[in-house]
C-alpha cells in the first residue's frame, strides 16, 4: 500500500466588503491511498481545488474517474466540496443528522472493508470526525487526520481552532498521537511523531 499526500491543506478564508468570508482558496488535504485493487480518496478538498486535485492525480497517472473510493473525515466545506467530481466513487463518512432518533450514516462507514485501512472515531472538531489509519509497505502508519489534531495541539498540547468539545478533541487527539508514526493534519505540513517535542505529553 502506497499513501500519498496530494497536497497540505491551506488556511486561505478572507473577509469580504459585506461582511461575509470568502473561502475560495481554502481547502484542507487530501491524500492518496493506493494498493493494487484500489485508488482511495481521503478528503476531496475546498472550492477553488479540483483543478490542482486534477493535475495532481494526473502525475500518478489517474483521473477522478479511477477514484473508487472516497472517505471524508469530516464533512465540512474545505474537505468535501469537491465530492461530486467523483461520481465513479463509493463515498464514506460520518453523518450526524438525526431522524426519528436513529442516526443517519452516509455510505455506512461500517461497510468499508478494505485490507490495511483502518477507520478510527475522532470527535471533537465535528460529530461525525474520523481519521482513516494505513500503514505504507515500509510499515510506517499514516493518519489522515482531517482537523482532529493541529501542529498547535501537536507542538504544544494546547488546543487552538474550532472544537464543539475540547475534552473529546483531546481524546481524539492523543489517540491518534498513540496510533501514528505520521499525521497527515487538514491543514498544514505532515506531522511526524517521532519529531514531537519530549515535554508535551499525551494525557
Amino acid at each position: 500500500m502506497n499513501i500519498y499526500p496530494l497536497f497540505e491543506g491551506v488556511h486561505a478564508m478572507k473577509p469580504t466588503e459585506d461582511g461575509g468570508m470568502d473561502i475560495y482558496h481554502h481547502s484542507g488535504a487530501v491524500t492518496l491511498i493506493q494498493d493494487e485493487h484500489h485508488n482511495i480518496l481521503v478528503d476531496v478538498g475546498g472550492r477553488g481545488s479540483i483543478e490542482t486535485i486534477r493535475e495532481l492525480l494526473s502525475e500518478h497517472g489517474l483521473t477522478c474517474d479511477d477514484i473508487d473510493t472516497v472517505i471524508l473525515t469530516h464533512f465540512h466545506l474545505d474537505h468535501a466540496y469537491n465530492v461530486a467530481f467523483f461520481d465513479k466513487a463509493k463515498i464514506f463518512g460520518w453523518i450526524h443528522e438525526w431522524k426519528d432518533q436513529q442516526t443517519i450514516r452516509f455510505g455506512d462507514i461500517e461497510s468499508l472493508s478494505i485490507s490495511g485501512v483502518r477507520i478510527i472515531r475522532t470527535p471533537g472538531h465535528a460529530e461525525e470526525s474520523l481519521a482513516v489509519l494505513a500503514t505504507d509497505d515500509n510499515g510506517i502508519r499514516y493518519i489522515m487526520a482531517g482537523d482532529a489534531i493541529n501542529e498547535t495541539y501537536f507542538s504544544t498540547g494546547n488546543i487552538s481552532g474550532m472544537s464543539y468539545d475540547k475534552d473529546l478533541y483531546r481524546a481524539s487527539a492523543d489517540k491518534i498521537l498513540s496510533l501514528a508514526d505520521v499525521i497527515i493534519p487538514g491543514h498544514g505540513k505532515p506531522l511526524i511523531v517521532k519529531d514531537r517535542p519530549k515535554n508535551v505529553s499525551i494525557i
